[in-house]
């Protein structure tokens, strides 16, 4: 009998260290980050002798864990993305920052030189209005850039985080992998929390999804199917590429075994910081880099394109006060043509230009050019197919039925067929718009044509409406403005003949056009005559026979502002397009203020939906964490519970050791 007392006593001596010593484990490493509460259970040995087997192992649900790294990757990706998002929210909504605010000073310095418009100091404030404004568009946009290159720089850190707990992981596989499945030598549990500390780690970069493969592997996957770590150590590395911009980085997965083998991800599924950066530069920051830069483009056009059609202070026909920039189009690596694409903007057509960067692919006899969204994928229906009849060539608005989005595009020779280029004409554009003048004297504030009528006419008739539509001497037929000082054979007389008729002539007599309306109705005289001389008026009230005016340059018109008038009014016309499915017209297009808001509210919209965002993914992964921590977590008041029982147990087996041995010190006196 005390044989058996004794067996009873030392197992339960051995299973009470062993349990003494998995809650000290427990309580020692409560503060070490990944450990997982550890329990040993035992069984009891034949014919109830004694403490049979004990088995340590860690408390863990399966299910609670990858609903762990599911909500860690999505609390991880909107507090990424809301961090990047303050940054450019407050950037754009501090007033000293505002566009609109350099746009309404621009305009207001164009209305008070419109009340002077021969005073030069008026026409120096204009000069330092548009420098100002440039200057905001460049400040606004560099610290846009300044934004994309941390995002970049942050990119390849994290990169490398990922790729560093991939590796992790796939070597803490090969090490369990490598005792086995079997009773007989157990897997150490450290090594089981290394791994899951290491998936955690690696779902705060990516959403990762997990498998159990046989051997006793985890393997990982991307949330799009694509393997990170596979049995037998295989793994896969990711990369940041640009192709064919190399400052827009592209996340791509390599063999670790063959980095040549590459493979694309679906940025809008990657998760985590990872997908939390790629995501805020999709959404807010080449949106706003290119709502930037058509802003800049299409107010500085219009700008450009209305002096172009008045009289500057000198006597001439006015200028360019902004130089457009040029930029080159970006090659994709399997381009196998030798040829170059350069792009700017068509003078006149930057009401045209949409929000977009552009695909430029070369086919047989022509080009086909599509626009991007912002993740730079193509946008269904957006088209426009130039024939070119070889290379070089230079194609506008006239090859494409009147719409090429506003782009001028110069093609080299040595272009092949199936070559692409990425086009981005405004990225870089609002830090690259530059003043074309500095003298004040050449702001175009007058109209090039005088119309006068002749003192002796009968009729109460007077020319309205004048419009200048065109200045430039290579566009224009044998008559109107030949040089920057005058028509073609100036002044011209018009003469009523009667019948509803007009007839135009030159100074020399010659016939430059004959209009006949309907009753009344003398709207656009050379229009009426399909004539283009530049330049359109109509007449009001009621000519008399032979009554004449005469249309000239507008020589010594220093004081005249008509022209100034127009420029003004560009402030409120609609002129900067929204989309480019529709043409630039009516709802598709909007002025520069409300360009400008819309941009505004747009980064204002994105940070607030982030912020929910993440308070919502904040509170669910707070309520994980505790699920996962009441299974898994080590509880000090519990441990130190169970510190005392098993204490108490322990000091209870050893007496019945004690007890064996005093009946078995009884038998043996007994026995004397």
């Amino acid at each position: 009998m005390s044989d058996n007392l004794l067996r009873i006593g030392t197992s339960a001596i051995l299973a009470n260290t062993t349990l003494l010593n998995t809650t000290s484990n427990n309580i020692a490493n409560i503060n070490t980050e990944g450990y997982t509460r550890q329990r040993t259970e035992f069984e009891s040995q034949m014919l109830g002798l004694g403490v049979g087997k004990g088995t340590t192992e860690r408390l863990v649900s399966e299910f609670t864990q990858k609903q762990l790294r599911r909500d860690t990757s999505n609390y991880s990706f909107a507090q990424q993305y809301v961090t990047e998002a303050n940054r450019v929210d407050a950037l754009f909504s501090n007033p000293a920052n505002s566009i609109a605010t350099g746009i309404n000073d621009l305009f207001k310095q164009f209305q008070i030189a419109n009340n002077e418009p021969a005073t030069v100091a008026n026409r120096q404030l204009i000069i330092g209005s548009s420098q100002a404004l440039l200057d905001k568009f460049n400040t606004l946009s560099s610290l846009v850039l300044d934004q994309d290159n941390f995002v970049n720089q942050q990119l390849d850190i994290y990169t490398a985080e990922a790729n560093a707990y991939i590796k992790q992981i796939a070597d803490l596989n090969i090490e369990i992998a490598s005792f086995g499945t079997g009773a007989s030598r157990p897997v150490p549990l450290d090594l089981l929390d290394k791994r899951d500390l290491a998936i955690k780690n690696l779902s705060e970069m990516v959403d990762i999804r997990t498998l159990d493969a046989d051997n006793g592997e985890k393997l990982v996957f991307l949330a799009t199917g694509q393997s990170l770590v596979v049995e037998r150590g295989d793994y896969s590395l990711m990369a940041m590429r640009g192709d064919p911009d190399p400052a827009e980085r592209e996340l791509k997965l390599q063999l670790s075994s063959r980095s040549s083998v590459e493979r694309d991800i679906d940025i809008d599924l990657v998760g985590g910081k990872i997908g939390g950066l790629l995501s805020f530069r999709e959404e807010i920051l080449v949106p706003t880099q290119n709502r930037l830069g058509q802003l800049a483009l299409s107010m500085t056009d219009a700008l450009n394109t209305q002096n172009r059609l008045g009289m500057d202070l000198n006597g001439k026909i006015g200028g360019n006060l902004f130089t457009l920039p040029v930029s080159s189009g970006f090659a994709l690596s399997d381009n196998t043509g030798t040829g170059n694409v350069d792009v700017t903007i068509e003078p006149g057509q930057g009401g045209s230009l949409p929000p977009n960067d552009f695909l430029l692919t070369v086919e047989a006899g022509g080009v086909r050019i599509q626009a991007l969204d912002s993740a730079g994928k193509v946008i269904a229906g957006s088209d426009k197919v130039v024939a070119v009849g070889g290379y070089p060539a230079t194609i506008n608005s006239a090859d494409a039925t009147g719409d090429l989005y506003g782009l001028e595009i110069s093609l080299s020779a040595g272009l092949a067929v199936g070559d692409q280029f990425e086009l981005k004409p405004l990225s870089t554009a609002s830090r690259t718009v530059q003043m074309a003048t500095t003298r004040p004297e050449d702001i175009a504030l007058a109209a090039p044509v005088r119309t006068e009528f002749t003192v002796n006419n009968i009729g109460n008739a007077q020319i309205s409406d004048l419009k200048v539509t065109d200045t430039t001497p290579a566009t224009l037929p044998a008559y109107g403005f030949d040089t920057p000082s005058g028509l073609v054979n100036g002044p011209w007389t018009m003469t009523y003949v009667g019948g509803d008729t007009f007839e135009i002539v030159d100074n020399l007599g010659n016939p430059v056009a004959t209009s006949a309306f309907p009753s009344g109705q003398y709207q656009n005289i050379f229009e009426n005559a399909s004539v283009d001389v530049g330049f359109d008026f109509s007449v009001s009230g009621v000519p008399n026979v032979g009554d004449t005016f005469t249309i000239s340059f507008n020589d010594g018109g220093f004081n005249d502002n008509r022209n100034g008038l127009a420029l003004s009014a560009i402030q409120t016309e609609q002129t900067t397009r929204l989309n480019p499915l529709s043409q630039p017209t009516g709802t598709n297009s909007v002025n520069f203020n409300q360009s400008y808001a819309q941009m505004v509210s747009l980064i204002g919209e994105r940070t607030s939906q982030g912020r929910n965002s993440e308070a919502a993914s904040g509170a669910l992964l707070a309520q994980t964490t505790a699920w996962y921590e009441s299974l898994s977590g080590v509880s000090l008041d519990e441990e130190a519970s169970n510190l005392v029982r098993f204490q108490q147990t322990y000091a209870a087996a050893a007496r019945i050791i004690s007890t064996s041995q005093t009946v078995f010190d009884t038998l043996l006196a007994a026995a004397r």
